[in-house]
């Protein structure tokens, strides 16, 4: 589905309605197909688009469910991964009953945030936001695990949305027979990673071991290129605080450990340069089944994805109430919940207009750009399916 002529649909705010009714109607064609049924769940936010795929529909013969969530936020690698991944289906590229087990049962919730993707504004320029401000993906420890009282950002002063909701009423049926597992993949974009890398190669030569580390994924980073090119170390931790109650670390290394640190990763910034950032997170109870699903889908995409020691990364620090962190909560036994974070696409889609204007090649880079991250996705709910 996606070319030149989407990406400009995309950029032209003024008619994402229609982009929107668009893609609606495209999901429902899937619905033609043997073992596809199409759903739509009316909110006051707009219509919420669930697929399910199943050989049987008795829940008394499921014993794995599989979720897909996409488009909680202004993103496209989950949207767009699973109209790919349905068309290959329709179209027999993928042989849907070899790898779609009878009593496995996958739903799909491609477009989440119908608001936050109709209706771009300045003030929420990502599509983060609902209509009352507030992130979506705060609130799903909250939804399934209603008791927790826990997490300083679970937005416990408003209600939770019908969003969350209708993923639970979906799961209800399955959810209440305790033997049944349940996986749950959310797709994400980030552009920390490229924000963070620049930042790095900008500053921390310059400050040396005095630079301050104000983000994980800084330190997961400069980690990544310690392992990768087998840098040794002796000082433990290897980030530490300089004060109890500060909000950095700083990295336990020699000057000329650092320098060495701060050369790799420049040659491995310009090596890895038009590769796909990815990485994919868990919880402690995910951590295990995330890690094989990071490892398996990097193997097979290693040609166009940067080169990585960690494909998976524990997120369980955050105290948010992402998908993410709400399997570790709720008293049901049985339910990995892991994310996928890629490549941002738009991360200010104002601004991003503005380069389609000004840039001849724009839009080949940013189409080179969502084949990776719909690529990913795809491999991602494949492997995802198989995996046990």
């Amino acid at each position: 589905m996606i070319n030149k002529e989407l990406l400009r649909e995309l950029l032209n705010i003024n008619n994402r309605q229609a982009l929107f009714d668009k893609i609606l109607k495209k999901l429902k064609s899937f619905s033609t197909s043997e073992c596809i049924n199409y759903f739509e769940f009316q909110t006051s936010e707009g219509k919420i688009p669930i697929i399910k795929i199943a050989q049987s529909s008795d829940p008394k013969e499921i014993k794995y469910v599989k979720v897909f969530i996409g488009a909680q936020h202004n993103e496209y690698n989950g949207l767009f991964g699973i109209i790919e991944f349905l068309n290959l289906i329709e179209t027999s590229k993928i042989a849907f009953k070899k790898i779609i087990r009878e009593d496995q049962v996958l739903f799909f919730a491609p477009l989440m945030n119908p608001y936050g993707f109709t209706y771009p504004k300045l003030e929420n320029k990502s599509g983060y936001y609902l209509k009352n401000g507030t992130n979506l993906n705060r609130y799903w420890r909250r939804t399934f695990s209603p008791g927790y009282e826990g997490g300083k950002d679970d937005l416990n002063g408003y209600p939770t949305p019908e969003h969350t909701n209708i993923i639970k009423n979906v799961l209800e049926p399955y959810w209440v027979k305790e033997y049944i597992n349940i996986y749950i993949l959310d797709f994400h974009e980030t552009s920390l990673l490229e924000r963070f890398s620049t930042d790095l190669i900008k500053n921390l030569y310059n400050d040396s071991i005095n630079y301050k580390f104000s983000h994980w994924l800084k330190e997961g980073i400069l980690y990544n290129i310690i392992k990768l090119f087998k840098i040794p170390f002796f000082r433990k931790p290897l980030f530490y605080k300089c004060k109890p109650n500060a909000n950095h670390t700083h990295i336990n290394l020699t000057i000329r450990q650092l320098d060495n640190v701060c050369e790799k990763l420049q040659e491995y910034v310009s090596n890895n340069h038009g590769k796909l950032k990815f990485y994919f997170c868990y919880s402690n109870r995910s951590k295990e089944f995330c890690e094989k699903l990071a490892q398996n889908v990097y193997n097979k995409l290693d040609d166009i994805l940067w080169e990585t020691y960690f494909p998976a990364f524990n997120h369980s620090f955050h105290d948010h109430g992402c998908f993410v962190n709400m399997n570790d909560v709720i008293t049901r036994k049985g339910v990995y919940s892991i994310e996928l974070e890629s490549q941002k696409q738009f991360f200010n889609v104002f601004e991003e207009i503005e380069k389609s204007k000004s840039d001849v090649y724009y839009f080949d880079k940013k189409l080179n750009s969502f084949r990776m991250s719909i690529k990913l996705a795809v491999e991602s709910i494949k492997e995802m399916i198989s995996l046990f």
